[in-house]
């Protein structure tokens, strides 16, 4: 699978890694022994449904609004009870693997960030300049931008003067944009992907000898909006971090 983007997430991704500044050498609050790595499915986002018309079955007879609504009015994927012919061929992913370094300069220690989502297709409403590979059915491949984001919550000791004080940062967005790329394959839309670290994102992010605690909250990918471009303000919520149950 060759590499189209960069992404995430999600996810959300590559600036996670600032969540790794520590100062690890006598950390006075709970953490756990290890919690690498971090690996997420991604779906498609739906609305919120605000004015129910349906009832879930039981047992979870709560108030339901048909028919769903994709969150996004610019991406989709193949569905083929939803949208054409084009078979369900989209699978996306988040992964954040810490990886420990050798004590000493350089800093080699990092978190690793590889981000994945395939066969992400445009809707009619998005700009042609970023949908000209034509699918054998449903959408044409994108070949725009997407961003990936989640709220962070670091606990560390890196505050204060001296930077040796344990703290809880406030929680802070940490978004990463990242391009697609049409495949030569008429029956699966554009591909998006990343590898990277969180000190290519930010250089120091994370050092040699340090530890952080970081609560990731619920990753999302937006899309470009109509033109494609996440520098635009028209962008909306394409994908969120879940499950699929077949």
């Amino acid at each position: 699978m060759s590499v189209k983007a960069k992404m995430l997430l999600v996810l959300a991704l590559g600036a996670i890694g600032l969540m790794g500044i520590a100062q690890a050498a006598s950390a006075t609050h709970p953490r756990p022994k290890g919690a690498t790595p971090l690996r997420a499915s991604v779906v498609p986002a739906y609305k919120t449904c605000a004015v129910p018309n349906r009832t879930h079955g039981a047992p979870l007879a709560f108030p339901s609004c048909n028919p769903p609504a994709q969150a996004s009015d610019f991406l989709t994927v193949g569905t083929p009870d939803a949208n054409g012919v084009a078979a369900a061929n989209s699978v996306g992913f988040i992964r954040l693997d810490a990886k420990v370094g050798v004590p000493g300069p350089p800093d080699d220690s990092d978190i690793l960030v590889r981000a994945s989502i395939s066969d992400v297709r445009c809707k009619p409403a998005t700009s042609a300049s970023v949908c000209s590979n034509a699918n054998a059915a449903d959408g044409p491949d994108y070949s725009g931008e997407l961003q990936g984001n989640a709220m962070i919550r670091v606990t560390d000791h890196y505050n204060g003067p001296s930077l040796t004080e344990a703290a809880t940062v406030q929680d802070i967005p940490l978004p990463v944009n990242a391009t697609c790329a049409i495949t030569a394959d008429t029956g699966t839309g554009g591909l998006c992907s990343i590898n990277t670290s969180a000190n290519a994102v930010a250089l120091g992010a994370v050092k040699d000898g340090e530890r952080a605690q970081v609560e990731v909250a619920q990753i999302r990918i937006d899309d470009g909006g109509a033109d494609g471009q996440v520098s635009t303000a028209d962008n909306m919520i394409f994908a969120r971090q879940g499950i699929f149950i077949p």
